[in-house]
């Protein structure tokens, strides 16, 4: 997986195409295919920490899993557990590349929560994708807080993509994240759940 996640995220942009969609197509085959691809990639995130060159595609690809909708039909994965390897992946590094990353795989694992219907023999998992959500929504909270306006920025579309349809959603415009003041970043972060 780690060669295979280096072509699917960086490389001329043909290369890129290519290898995503053999990764899909692999994928759309059978539910254990799904499973062996996801765990794959949720292993590497914590087995690579420290090793950019292949972290940073490997949460890249997991992203893009995650919002084509395969990542959300493996079921072994813990994604509060995923969004702690996530979180250690982007403690105090200085690589924008990463943060960027990690604030899609934490948009991305919240969406969970929206499409996370409960049902008797799924009860177990909903509890589990709901523990990933909400450590999600917890640590792009705390993401708003950044130094860097960037970051902020980032963080604020991915929120944006989050409640788009809700009225509460309308304070993300019309203001400058990067550079408002704490209180007013505080006020929102409460404001839309984040906490």
């Amino acid at each position: 997986m780690a060669g295979l996640v280096s072509s699917a995220d960086t490389g001329n942009e043909e290369l890129v195409i290519a290898t995503r969609a053999a990764l899909v197509e692999f994928c759309e085959r059978s539910t254990a295919n799904v499973d062996l691809i996801c765990t794959a990639l949720a292993r590497n995130i914590k087995a690579w920490q420290g090793t950019d060159r292949v972290l940073v595609p490997t949460l890249e690809v997991a992203a893009f899993l995650f919002h084509i909708g395969v990542f959300a039909r493996c079921g072994g994965v813990n994604y509060k557990s995923l969004c702690l390897q996530v979180q250690k992946a982007c403690y105090k590094t200085g690589n924008v590349r990463k943060i960027e990353a990690c604030i899609r795989m934490y948009g991305a694992i919240a969406e969970l929560g929206r499409n996370a219907v409960p049902t008797t023999t799924e009860t177990d998992d909903v509890q589990k994708i709901q523990a990933g959500v909400r450590e999600a929504r917890i640590r792009l909270g705390a993401l708003m807080f950044h130094p860097w306006p960037r970051v902020k920025a980032m963080v604020v579309d991915e929120v944006w993509s989050l409640h788009h349809d809700d009225p509460v959603a309308q304070d993300l415009k019309g203001v400058d994240w990067g550079r408002a003041e704490k209180s007013k970043i505080k006020q929102l972060v409460e404001t839309l759940g984040l906490t």
